[in-house]
């Protein structure tokens, strides 16, 4: 969250400085503002919220008797002022100043036709998040859909007129779909597509295959063929999941789906609580590590599936593990530069 805040700030200050700069820009600066634009329909709203912004401060204040300084040191510190960008030293012709009410009329209409849904839709086309190490992170779609991304995960998405398409790259993620029979909604990783049209439901992707939990409604899950490859497997048929059920699809299609499915246990990770039953140690593991940048938990000498767990932790309390792992008679815990090393004895 703080380095979304972060980011948001940039892209504010971005906003403002092209403000000043669009008033005696050169051709160079015209046609990069115009692609600072098409990057992101976020930089086409920040600038309209910049020009907004500007024209009503001097509606106000059309004298100037305020000091904009003291007002802006009474308010939030994440309000970002307009920057005030140096002029030159003269400027005798007024061909660029008549240029600039010409450009800022055509870039009002250009912006306006940007704000236009089905505009926004082709823009939303092409979009990638990315959570980091313990990030969580929630996206509003441009079709009201719901995503809310769990740590170290990454998407891209791809929306149309026709189609809502989601590729989960890695981690997991949450997906309350808003209804739309005429566009399918499909997440794709490497093991399966995830068909739904209006539902809930959740897809972890993990090197050993990808786990789907649905929460509501019901979605369809086709497996693909050899990694990399991203055909259908015609060894392993499409199968519908209904709500409260859950199934892990293996790198080579095959489809298991789990007897005693706990699906809100699935996806407990909104509350940044890790559920295991009976997990065996390395998966317990890899979860933590998923949200902890330190300590991190590393494991030597302890051969795969030897140890198995079951409970409720917090997921940022790797240390509550390691104090009981160190019960353990055949393990050996070593704390040393933000690590958790566990050995067997």
């Amino acid at each position: 969250m703080k380095l979304q805040r972060q980011i948001d700030k940039l892209m504010a200050q971005r906003a403002s400085e092209w403000h000043q700069i669009l008033e005696n820009a050169g051709e160079s600066e015209r046609a990069e503002f115009v692609l600072w634009l098409k990057q992101s329909p976020l930089h086409v709203q920040e600038y309209l919220e910049t020009v907004y912004t500007d024209l009503v401060l001097k509606h106000v204040d059309a004298e100037g008797h305020e000091d904009v300084d003291t007002l802006l040191a009474q308010v939030s510190p994440s309000v970002v002022p307009l920057t005030q960008m140096p002029r030159p030293a003269e400027s005798p012709r007024p061909r660029p100043r008549r240029w600039a009410i010409g450009f800022a009329t055509a870039a009002a209409v250009v912006l306006c036709a940007l704000l236009l849904p089905p505009v926004l839709k082709h823009f939303d086309s092409l979009r990638e998040y990315v959570t980091a190490l313990g990030e969580q992170r929630t996206i509003q779609l441009a079709d009201s859909s719901i995503v809310t991304l769990n740590a170290d995960s990454r998407i891209e998405l791809r929306l149309d007129q026709s189609h809502r398409n989601i590729e989960l790259k890695r981690g997991e993620a949450l997906f309350k779909v808003a209804h739309d029979p005429t566009r399918p909604f499909t997440v794709r990783t490497h093991t399966v597509i995830v068909q739904a049209v209006g539902t809930q439901f959740s897809v972890y992707e993990r090197p050993t295959g990808t786990r789907v939990s649905v929460l509501e409604g019901r979605v369809l899950i086709t497996p693909l063929g050899p990694r990399g490859v991203g055909s259908l497997n015609a060894a392993h048929p499409t199968e519908s999941l209904g709500a409260g059920q859950e199934a892990q699809v293996a790198p080579d299609g095959t489809i298991q789906r789990n007897a005693k499915a706990d699906v809100m246990g699935s996806v407990a990770w909104r509350e940044r609580r890790l559920i295991f039953d009976d997990a065996p140690l390395e998966d317990v593991i890899y979860e933590f590590n998923r949200y902890n940048q330190s300590p991190r938990l590393t494991l030597e000498g302890v051969p795969p599936g030897s140890h198995h767990y079951n409970g409720i932790f917090d997921a940022a309390d790797p240390d509550s593990l390691a104090e009981l792992l160190s019960r353990e008679p055949d393990l050996s815990i070593e704390r040393s530069n933000g690590e958790i090393v566990i050995r067997r004895r």
